[in-house]
């Protein structure tokens, strides 16, 4: 797979990708002679020591060598080359030119070794071996032929001077024949100890690089696995069957507003809904295959609050060997699936508005017969028995109550045509600041605006909007006017006009007032609602729907205690949105 997946690379990258590939073989392999020819450093190191002191007290050397002890010298310079090797080692230059330079002493010194302990029955001729073996490993079979033909040489030169008397002789072997028979059987065994070792370097090296091929798979398939799970866009969280959290994916980051390396580990129960969680730890797994589905409002201190829909299944092992035995179908944890769906149920609410929408205005016809052309006639009835007769102050009164509740049923009736039944009316270039200013001016001197509230104004220049100005006033001192009854007590009214990047400029409402709470929030789009005394609920109601009829849209956002912004978003004028592009 290693390698399909490095075929697949672009072409255009193919060059730099061989080539890199190139340069950390060469690393990897000066790390393997590295490390190769530390380990023959100690190693001849430790075999030398052990071998020369356990030769003395076998009588295998001379005592001295001239007036110097022979064991004790030896001992001194395996020490010395010891360190020399180390030092040039350490340094990390001609690495291979050092092990040439070893391999040629190594073979000098056990020379020297077989011909002052009994020669050609010296037990030092396995050194010999050791010497061809490394040179396999460290050289493969060219390596490993020159090192078996040169231990083959050195011996059978020490055979030859034995022979030729120039060496003490340690046997009775004087034979020809005997002689040759014997350099025959040992450089037979060199040769195959180079080939065993040349063998076992390949085998070594094959394992390595399909260990490597191995490594280099996995890592890319938990590269795969981790772009897969950060990539999905529905959250995903992992948790063992406690309800710790073992991964958690970015979709699920920016859903609930938790870092992942502050969720890892701690229980979901502390990040999503309690009942979710007693729903997972109560369910029957076991008798029910079927996902477990839970919907549910998450919210978070900062954040605005999110629907979030569940699908839960249980983490089952697939390998037996991972179950336990007592309880082999036990899951080992859960997997939690969510997506958010804050906007589509948005949509769903508007799609509901609307429906109401329609079903009021197919009522606003009868409505208006039913209702208005009778009252209009009760009204005028009224008036004229009132000039006619001579009534008292009580009657009078009681005629003043009638006139006064019918002009309020007739303005309620008008109101709920209007927002029935929207008239279209002509669009036009309509400067946003200069509306605003009007509907504070008319704010201030209203009779609901009291000596503890202000009014500010923070208006950008050139914010102009395609619509209908009578309509855009009406939305703009209803959501005023909404302000500034939720201030009884007094406080802060900032109308902000502000120019949008994204084809809508924004006109925003805050208040500083009491502020609704999230149920209150979902009921805004309904009619008939009235947050305030004496208010018929038709006026937010009004505002939907003509901010509706523009193309454009109202948000809200409100904290019990600490006010309400709402931002009003209409499409601006092309004219405008072509100068801010340019």
């Amino acid at each position: 797979m290693a390698r399909t997946l490095s075929h697949a690379q672009p072409l255009p990258n193919a060059l730099p990708a061989a080539e890199a590939g190139a340069t950390s073989q060469l690393v990897q392999r000066s790390e393997e002679l590295r490390r190769l020819l530390l380990w023959v450093i100690l190693g001849r190191a430790l075999i030398k020591l052990l071998g020369l002191n356990l030769a003395e007290p076998l009588s295998l050397f001379p005592d001295r060598l001239g007036a110097v002890p022979l064991v004790p010298f030896l001992n001194i310079l395996t020490a010395l080359e010891t360190a020399l090797y180390l030092g040039l080692w350490w340094g990390g230059r001609g690495l291979r030119l050092q092990l040439y330079a070893q391999i040629g002493l190594d073979l000098c010194f056990t020379s020297v070794l077989v011909a002052h302990s009994h020669g050609i029955d010296s037990p030092f001729i396995s050194f010999y071996l050791l010497v061809v073996l490394y040179s396999s490993l460290a050289f493969g079979r060219r390596g490993g032929m020159t090192g078996a033909t040169l231990a083959a040489i050195f011996y059978a030169g020490l055979i030859t001077a034995n022979h030729l008397g120039s060496l003490e002789a340690a046997t009775h072997i004087d034979q020809p024949l005997a002689l040759g028979l014997r350099v025959f059987l040992h450089a037979l065994g060199f040769f195959s100890v180079a080939f065993l070792g040349t063998h076992l370097s390949q085998r070594v090296h094959v394992i390595e690089q399909e260990l490597e091929e191995k490594i280099d798979s996995l890592a890319r398939m938990e590269r795969l696995n981790e772009n897969i799970v950060g990539s999905i866009r529905s959250g995903l969280i992992t948790t063992d069957l406690d309800g710790r959290i073992a991964l958690f994916n970015r979709a699920a980051e920016e859903s609930i507003g938790v870092g992942a390396a502050q969720a890892l580990g701690s229980p979901v129960q502390e990040l999503l809904d309690r009942d979710l969680w007693d729903r997972i730890s109560s369910a029957g797994w076991l008798t029910d295959s079927g996902p477990l589905y839970h919907e549910t409002w998450v919210s978070r201190a900062g954040r605005a609050r999110r629907f979030l829909a569940f699908s839960i299944s249980p983490l089952l092992a697939r390998d037996r060997a991972l179950q336990r035995p007592s309880r082999p179908q036990h899951p080992l944890g859960y997997i939690i699936a969510f997506q958010d769906l804050t906007e589509i149920k948005r949509l769903e609410e508007e799609i509901r508005f609307k429906d109401r929408m329609a079903a009021i205005g197919r009522m606003a016809a009868g409505i208006a017969h039913e209702i208005r052309n009778p009252l209009t006639s009760m009204r005028g009835s009224v008036e004229v028995l009132r000039a006619h007769l001579t009534l008292s102050q009580a009657d009078a009164r009681l005629m003043d109550i009638l006139i006064r509740e019918s002009d309020r049923l007739n303005a309620f009736v008008q109101d709920f045509l209007r927002f029935a039944r929207p008239r279209a009316t002509a669009r036009e270039s309509v400067e946003l600041p200069a509306l605003l200013r009007d509907t504070a001016a008319l704010l201030r001197n209203s009779a609901e605006v009291r000596d503890k509230h202000a009014i500010l104004l923070e208006l950008e220049s050139e914010v102009a909007v395609l619509g209908n100005p009578d309509q855009l006033r009406q939305v703009f001192w209803n959501l005023a006017l909404n302000a500034i009854r939720a201030m009884p007590a007094g406080g802060t009214l900032t109308i902000q006009a502000r120019r949008g990047h994204d084809g809508f400029d924004r006109v925003v409402f805050a208040d500083t007032g009491a502020g609704m709470s999230p149920e209150g929030l979902a009921q805004l789009p309904q009619p008939i609602q009235s947050g305030f005394a004496g208010g018929a609920g038709l006026g937010l109601s009004i505002v939907f729907q003509i901010v509706e009829d523009h193309k454009g849209k109202v948000s809200f956002a409100s904290e019990k205690g600490r006010g309400t912004t709402v931002t009003v978003a209409i499409p601006a004028q092309p004219a405008a949105v072509a100068a801010q592009g340019a």
